[in-house]
C-alpha cells in the first residue's frame, strides 16, 4: 500500500516552524538596525564606512558557510534514509525483495514478502539472522510493535526508525556477500543493548536455496 514515512511528516513541521521562526527573527532584527542607523542620522552627520566591503564580504562568506552546512546536512540525511553507506540506494522493483521488519521488545521479527519464510528470535539468547541476496534490490517495511524502536545497519549508514503504527521503508542494494551486525539505536528498555541481528549477504541461488528451507538462518 502506499504510504508516507511518519518522520517525513514530523521533518516537513518542523522545517515549517524553523522558516517561520527563521523569517520573523530576521525580520526583527533588519527593522532593529534600520531604526536604529536611521536615528543616529539624525543626530551625526553621515559618514560612509571605509570598511564596508569587508564587512559585505564577510556576511557573503558567511551565508556561503551556512548554505554549504544545510546542504551538505539534507543530502547526507537523505543518503542515510536510502541506506547509500557501503551498500547502493535503490528503487522498488519487480525483482525487489520485500521484507517486513517488525521490532518488539526486545528483539526483531523478520517476514519475506510472498513466501511461507519467517524469522524471529530471542535476542537474549541468539541473534536472528535475515538473509538477503547480493545484487538485487531489497526493501525494507519497518513498524513496531509496541515501542519506537530503529533499525540500524552500521556498516552502512543505514538507519529508519520503527514506530508503532506507522509503516517506514529502508531501499538498498547489498553489492558484496558477507555478514553484517544490526542493531537497535532507538533506546526501548532494560534489554536494548541486546537487541542485535545480523544481516546475510548470500548469491542469488543461495538465496533461493534458503527460500526453499535449505539454508536455514540463525
Amino acid at each position: 500500500m502506499p504510504f508516507r514515512p511518519v518522520f517525513d511528516e514530523i521533518f516537513t513541521i518542523w522545517t515549517a516552524i524553523a522558516c517561520g521562526v527563521f523569517v520573523i527573527v530576521t525580520g526583527l532584527l533588519l527593522y532593529a538596525i534600520v531604526r536604529n542607523r536611521a536615528r543616529r542620522r539624525t543626530h551625526l552627520p553621515f559618514v560612509r564606512d571605509a570598511n564596508n566591503p569587508l564587512e559585505i564580504a564577510y556576511a557573503v562568506g558567511l551565508g556561503l558557510v551556512a548554505a554549504g552546512l544545510v546542504t551538505g546536512s539534507f543530502l547526507a540525511m537523505a543518503k542515510v534514509n536510502e541506506g547509500a553507506g557501503l551498500a547502493e540506494a535503490a528503487t522498488s522493483g519487480p525483482d525487489a525483495v520485500h521484507i517486513e521488519v517488525t521490532a518488539f521488545r526486545w528483539c526483531w521479527d523478520f517476514g519475506y514478502a510472498g513466501t511461507a519464510r519467517h524469522v524471529t528470535g530471542d535476542c537474549a539468547q541468539s541473534s536472528p539472522t535475515i538473509v538477503v541476496p547480493a545484487g538485487r534490490p531489497v526493501e525494507f517495511d519497518v513498524t513496531s510493535r509496541d515501542v519506537i524502536h530503529a533499525f540500524w545497519l552500521p556498516d552502512f549508514a543505514a538507519k529508519v526508525d520503527a514506530s508503532p503504527g506507522n509503516v517506514n521503508p529502508l531501499r538498498m542494494i547489498f553489492p558484496a556477500e558477507g555478514r553484517y551486525r544490526g542493531r537497535c539505536s532507538e533506546y526501548c528498555g532494560v534489554h536494548h543493548t541486546t537487541m542485535d541481528f545480523y544481516v546475510q549477504v548470500v548469491t542469488p541461488a543461495q538465496y533461493q536455496q534458503f527460500l526453499a528451507g535449505a539454508g536455514a538462518s540463525a
